[in-house]
């Protein structure tokens, strides 16, 4: 079941059952809440594991204070939730310029109906990256997804620290690019 065919009535009642430790109103929620919240944390952190990891303490978090949360809306409060779990390890972390980007370009409104956004800014990400030359995606990734400096890069790779930096530039060029295009969508919703 999509979120998009439950209207507000049927996640409040399901939020309702939550309240009263009702498992499988849970795992329903769950099931229909989790891969766009992922793909949401994944374009603000670039980073699968650790995106999956905050969306799972988010829901952690959720089952255990279930019966104190006042919740109103619960796709603005998880979405919310997430962002601000996801900028206070960016705050914590050596971060990159692309990661403030991507935060500072998406934004959930107070009733979160950019789920299908926030998946096309996600994708649109990820094909920007597959669409590098092979030896940049490498390179790109390496980098500012595994975290490893330029010069340990180099010496993998047995190429130079400077073309290290080049590759870098060059990728970071394309996403800005298509970062921009993206920024200009979502300041219109």
């Amino acid at each position: 079941m999509k979120i998009e065919k439950m209207d507000n009535s049927e996640i409040e009642n399901l939020v309702l059952r939550v309240r009263q430790s009702d498992q499988k109103a849970f795992n329903t929620l769950f099931k229909v809440l989790w891969e766009p919240m992922y793909s949401y944390a994944c374009s603000i952190l670039m980073n699968d594991s650790l995106a999956q990891d905050i969306v799972q303490d988010i829901w952690v978090d959720f089952w255990q204070r279930r019966q104190d949360l006042e919740i109103k809306f619960l796709k603005s409060y998880l979405y919310r939730s997430i962002r601000y779990k996801c900028y206070n390890h960016l705050r914590d972390q050596k971060f990159n310029k692309i990661q403030l980007e991507v935060a500072n370009s998406v934004s959930v409104a107070s009733e979160v109906d950019q789920n299908d956004d926030v998946i096309e800014l996600s994708t649109r990400i990820n094909s920007v990256i597959s669409a590098l030359p092979k030896r940049c995606q490498v390179i790109f990734r390496l980098s500012r997804i595994n975290n490893i400096d330029n010069k340990e890069i180099a010496n993998k790779l047995d190429i130079s620290q400077r073309s290290v930096e080049n590759q870098i530039s060059f990728a970071l060029r394309q996403l800005r690019k298509e970062l921009a295009v993206a920024k200009t969508l979502f300041s219109f919703l």
